[in-house]
């Protein structure tokens, strides 16, 4: 006679295939889950508030009426009280109805502003903080160029006089202004400047030295051909390049030196 099988302690009876096991129905597990349906309605709710409520918030409480506009910034070619003349020509008189974006457009319109950030503080009160633009260079005789390469046409650019001169078609602003950045580097490695670079119409390239000296370079190499240059200049130009004139570098392999006629000058080569 056989014995029946003692299921081990702690050990749980297998499904059948294909049976489905269904968990023990909890009233604390459906409360949890009731919570959280609430706890999620709740929050779209919210958000879709939010959405379509939000915007209209906003545009109420930045076109309330000012009373007061606060002007901060570091003024160096604009004045605070140049600054709080273009603030007051953007917005309507009595402060009312203010537009906060469109104040923000019509003062970077300006040619020495950069960027404008417009805040209100508590009350009534705006603040409106002027970046004025970073000028690296002049270009020709229309205006200056910015940090980011950019032309920025002005007749305002008194005060800038030290800065170097940089011209061309404004197309390739940003090309010119890596050339002047380049080559600079190669000549202040000789205590020389460039005062000016420029490129013609036929695509030539132009460079003239602090004391008035001419590099004319041509359309391509540059680099090479300002090494040159300065190979030549620690020979045999450095004892009197005062009186250079004009140095043409559009050779293959030699350049052409002209000098001013106010010097008499006698460079010896050795052969």
């Amino acid at each position: 006679m056989s014995q029946p099988v003692k299921r081990p302690r702690n050990v749980r009876q297998a499904t059948p295939i294909g049976g489905i096991k269904r968990p023990a129905t909890s009233w604390s597990n459906v409360a949890v889950l009731l919570w959280r349906a609430g706890v999620f309605t709740v929050l779209v709710t919210c958000a879709v508030g939010l959405y379509l409520y939000g915007g209209e918030l906003w545009q109420f409480d930045v076109q309330q009426p000012v009373d007061s506009v606060k002007v901060e910034g570091e003024f160096v070619q604009l004045s605070e009280s140049e600054a709080s003349a273009l603030i007051s020509e953007a917005i309507n008189r009595d402060f009312v109805k203010l537009d906060i974006k469109q104040l923000k457009q019509s003062l970077e319109r300006h040619p020495w502003i950069e960027r404008v950030v417009v805040s209100r503080g508590l009350g009534r009160t705006l603040t409106v903080t002027i970046i004025e633009q970073a000028p690296i260079a002049l270009w020709g005789a229309v205006g200056f160029m910015n940090q980011r390469g950019e032309v920025i046409h002005t007749d305002k650019t008194h005060g800038l006089t030290a800065l170097p001169v940089l011209d061309g078609d404004e197309r390739i602003s940003e090309k010119i202004m890596r050339q002047f950045q380049d080559l600079s580097q190669m000549v202040r490695s000789r205590n020389l400047n460039i005062r000016k670079l420029w490129v013609d119409e036929l695509g030539g390239w132009t460079l003239s030295l602090d004391g008035g000296a001419l590099l004319v370079l041509g359309k391509d190499e540059l680099p090479e051909k300002v090494q040159r240059f300065l190979t030549v200049y620690d020979e045999y130009l450095v004892q009197h390049f005062e009186a250079v004139k004009r140095i043409d570098l559009r050779y293959a392999n030699g350049l052409a030196v002209a000098w001013s006629d106010q010097y008499e000058v006698s460079v010896d080569v050795a052969g």
